[in-house]
């Protein structure tokens, strides 16, 4: 598995052509159980003792989900716990502030989930927010910009293909400012968890030549490998960075439509610029299981 840690860039950032990747995290850089981490700082507020803690989901019915290896896992209920059932207030803040102050047009993005697969238990909530501060006490004092529970993301419900979910969030109102993340599981008890992977904060400039996002659609199947393009304009080619900015993968299209087989791909983000014949480009973002 490709394992991606810290990508924080001040002065040097990856930019492919309008994305620019502020931070990125996938937890695959920690250690199985650990309370702390490279890029977070863990926060028990209930004081349970109980923190959110790295989990490995490989081998569970989740695999299945957008969540992949190493995630971060905070509980409601956990065999085993002498602790359990519980009612957390555990938060999880970003170790360093994130610069917005030359973003334009920011997004938040990640991965929401629970262990649950069946559709019950799922009342655990997740609360998000941009800070100034990375203290908790401050921060609770705050409107969140995200607030949900599980289940009102998600149904879990699949045997665990739909036990997450992405989630993207526009920081915009943040721009100007050095700021933390914050996700906070609270008010809930004797649920189950949750859990969270793939954490993206990026910058995205549209100049005047670049598609207007009705204009393009695409889909991608994890189980195939396959990504789907469907677009009323020519493409002219697809470019695959990895989240270092190096290029993994270039393919000439040269139609309105492709599906592309991103099979030698090794597990990770990836940033893919769609480009057209008039040289307009889009950029989205790939997780690869």
């Amino acid at each position: 598995m490709n394992k991606i840690t810290l990508l924080l860039f001040s002065f040097l950032a990856l930019t492919i052509n309008a994305q620019t990747v502020l931070f990125s995290d996938d937890f695959e850089g920690e250690a199985v159980d650990a309370t702390t981490y490279t890029n977070w700082v863990a926060f028990d507020q209930d004081g349970d003792t109980e923190f959110f803690e790295v989990a490995d989901i490989t081998g569970s019915t989740v695999e299945a989900s957008p969540l992949v290896g190493l995630v971060a896992d905070s509980d409601s209920w956990e065999s085993g716990n002498p602790n359990s059932p519980m009612t957390p207030n555990n938060y999880l803040i970003t170790a360093n502030p994130i610069d917005l102050t030359g973003a334009t047009d920011g997004l938040l993005e990640f991965t929401f989930g629970t262990y649950q697969n069946n559709g019950t238990f799922l009342e655990d909530q997740l609360a998000v927010y941009i800070s100034t501060s990375n203290d908790p006490t401050v921060i609770e004092t705050e409107t969140a910009i995200y607030d949900a529970t599980v289940g009102s993301a998600t149904p879990a419900d699949n045997g665990g293909a739909n036990s997450a979910v992405d989630i993207s969030l526009d920081i915009s109102a943040f721009e100007g400012q050095n700021v933390y993340i914050a996700f906070r599981h609270y008010n809930t008890f004797d649920h189950n968890s949750v859990l969270l992977d793939n954490v993206v904060v990026s910058s995205l400039v549209l100049s005047v030549e670049e598609f207007s996002a009705p204009r393009i659609k695409h889909t991608f199947n994890n189980d195939t490998k396959v990504l789907t393009l469907d677009s009323n304009v020519m493409l002219s080619e697809l470019a695959i960075y990895n989240i270092l900015g190096q290029e993994s993968l270039k393919v000439g299209i040269n139609n309105t439509d492709a599906d592309i087989n991103l099979s030698n791909l090794e597990a990770g983000i990836y940033i893919a610029k769609i480009i057209g014949n008039n040289n307009a480009s889009k950029t989205i973002k790939l997780v690869v299981k």
